[in-house]
């Protein structure tokens, strides 16, 4: 819609004065009419922010240059509040007096200095998970020189648990955009003759006698252009009628979709974790050395202990090891539920080989996935898929759309550690949260030592943290949220054996060059595992921890009143 841009008042741009004074008439309903070669492609972004609402957490809708509201005023079928930002006091003016649904409001603000704007109204302490949107071309019309600087701001806000949306024209129907909305629309965009002097055909551009002006790019356009803002994005099939989670882009139709996720502040041990597990080299780490089913720790213990895979290669022998682990770990499952299905939600799900291995031995009666990666959610979708049972969502694991008591059981591998102590109350409360009374939260984690020595902290900084937990540490934290029966299962002679044999498939997959990485990243790779490994035995633990949801104490609810 219409552009939400600014610039310092002594060098404004004559397309952004355009904007600040284009009447409501003029633009109102030129891409949601019906005759508009747009009402498509109009309609697929209204469906899609829909059902994005509705499988996220998102907790607030936010649309940078929202024009005359046609799109963030037609978003039926969510509750999710909506916020409708533009230059145009006009435009916005309008959309008071238009749109009254409750959770909707709408504001005249700068996008290059959007992140400033959220902060100065309270809204980042208010909303922990933005969908910002900026559909229709809106970023195209804005002016060349400040749309990286729109795109960071948008990313700022969404932060860690949030994601933004961008959709341009695609430049493949751009002779059909000239003939069929430019020519139909010159009370919106001005007269022009199609000659060089107004049509670019070969650069897909326009710029009318009233200076106004948009370009329309290709998938691959917008590929290179993220690239030059060193922003990893993958083109997707096109046509596509559902929305991956990785960061993608995607042409429909007469549009070209951009999705990326926020940006995570500084020193987020959540952030880090998240960029970490989709960036494209940890995946075919993982994928290549760990396998494309799990990531934790196997039982080492148990594979030196049978005879027949004493000969085995390093990658057979890390992968009998999880799969061990899993068959342990469902027996300590079964030893609380007998044979009773449960529903279940995997807290840091991975690519979700638990829940599968769980469903296959007919232990799961429902189960939802939840990973803050969007490329581990995709791929345990995509390895899932046989499996209706199962359910994925691109999450935090601290704020997650499941229902209040609706798990008979929450688990997890190896995830909570990524959050660091300070938020581990927050973890244990939402698990506290969405278990049934009387349910139970079983999961593994490598925590401290509390004889730790120093040297500790090079493990501590691998992962941006400052400590790690303790196994005491989450007992009291359990205590006080109202949790019992709680127990910790050690195998902790684990950890070194598979970060070593972990290290050493590592470095042979790359002798033979049979990994694709590049060689910054497996020395990264090399640097840490190799930490893991000689420092595990005086500084970690690993095992099983167990608890029970008992009762309610005055810690396991958290006031919701708006802290402004």
């Amino acid at each position: 819609m219409a552009p939400n841009t600014a610039l310092s008042s002594e060098s404004l741009h004559d397309e952004t004065q355009l904007w600040k004074d284009l009447s409501v008439d003029s633009w109102k309903n030129s891409v949601r009419n019906q005759d508009s070669v747009f009402y498509d492609l109009y309609n697929d972004t209204r469906r899609r922010i829909i059902d994005a609402c509705h499988k996220h957490t998102y907790d607030v809708v936010v649309e940078v240059g929202c024009g005359t509201g046609e799109v963030i005023g037609f978003l039926e079928g969510t509750d999710t509040p909506r916020i409708g930002v533009d230059i145009n006091l006009d435009f916005i003016n309008h959309c008071k007096a238009t749109y009254k649904d409750q959770g909707l409001e709408f504001h005249v603000a700068d996008a290059m200095k959007l992140d400033e704007w959220w902060t100065s109204m309270g809204y980042d302490k208010k909303y922990k998970a933005p969908l910002m949107v900026c559909p229709n071309n809106t970023i195209m019309i804005m002016p060349e020189e400040i749309r990286d600087t729109v795109i960071d701001k948008m990313r700022v806000v969404a932060g860690i648990e949030g994601r933004i949306v961008i959709t341009y024209w695609n430049g493949r129907m751009f002779a059909h955009g000239v003939m069929g909305y430019y020519r139909k629309n010159s009370d919106l965009c001005g007269t022009f003759d199609l000659t060089d002097e107004h049509v670019d055909w070969e650069n897909k551009k326009i710029e009318t006698r009233t200076s106004y002006k948009s370009e329309w790019p290709t998938s691959n356009d917008v590929c290179r252009w993220m690239a030059s803002l060193h922003i990893d994005v993958e083109v997707v099939e096109p046509e596509m009628p559902d929305t991956p989670e990785i960061d993608h882009i995607a042409e429909v139709g007469m549009g070209v979709f951009l999705w990326l996720k926020g940006v995570s502040p500084e020193n987020s041990s959540v952030g880090s974790a998240r960029d970490y597990y989709d960036n494209k080299d940890s995946q075919t780490f993982y994928r290549t050395v760990w396998g494309e089913n799990n990531t934790h720790v196997g039982r080492h213990d148990l594979v030196a202990q049978d005879p027949e895979l004493a000969n085995a290669d390093r990658l057979t022998k890390i992968r009998k090891a999880q799969e061990l682990q899993e068959e342990c770990f469902m027996e300590v499952v079964k030893s609380h539920y007998g044979a009773s299905k449960v529903r279940c939600m995997d807290m840091g799900c991975g690519y979700g080989g638990l829940l599968r291995n769980m469903a296959k031995n007919d232990m799961i009666w429902s189960a939802v996935g939840i990973d803050i990666s969007g490329e581990m959610v995709d791929a345990a979708t995509r390895l899932s898929k046989e499996n209706p049972s199962l359910t994925f969502y691109r999450e935090s694991y601290m704020n997650t759309s499941v229902t209040a008591d609706g798990m008979d059981l929450c688990i997890s591998t190896e995830a909570f550690l990524h959050v660091g102590p300070g938020n581990h109350e927050a973890v244990l409360r939402e698990a506290w949260r969405v278990l049934r009374p009387g349910g139970r939260l079983i999961f593994t984690d490598l925590v401290g030592l509390p004889s730790a020595p120093p040297e500790a902290q090079v493990l501590y900084e691998r992962i941006g943290l400052q400590s790690f937990q303790t196994v005491e540490g989450y007992f009291e934290t359990a205590k006080k949220l109202g949790f019992g029966e709680l127990a910790f299962e050690d195998h902790s002679e684990n950890v070194s054996t598979h970060y070593g044999t972990v290290l050493e498939a590592l470095e042979e997959l790359w002798e033979k060059k049979d990994i694709n990485i590049r060689e910054e990243s497996k020395d990264r790779m090399v640097d840490g595992l190799t930490k893991w490994r000689d420092l595990a035995p005086s500084c970690l633990q690993w095992g099983v921890i167990s608890m029970r949801k008992l009762e309610q104490t005055e810690h396991s609810v958290l006031d919701e009143t708006p802290s402004f």
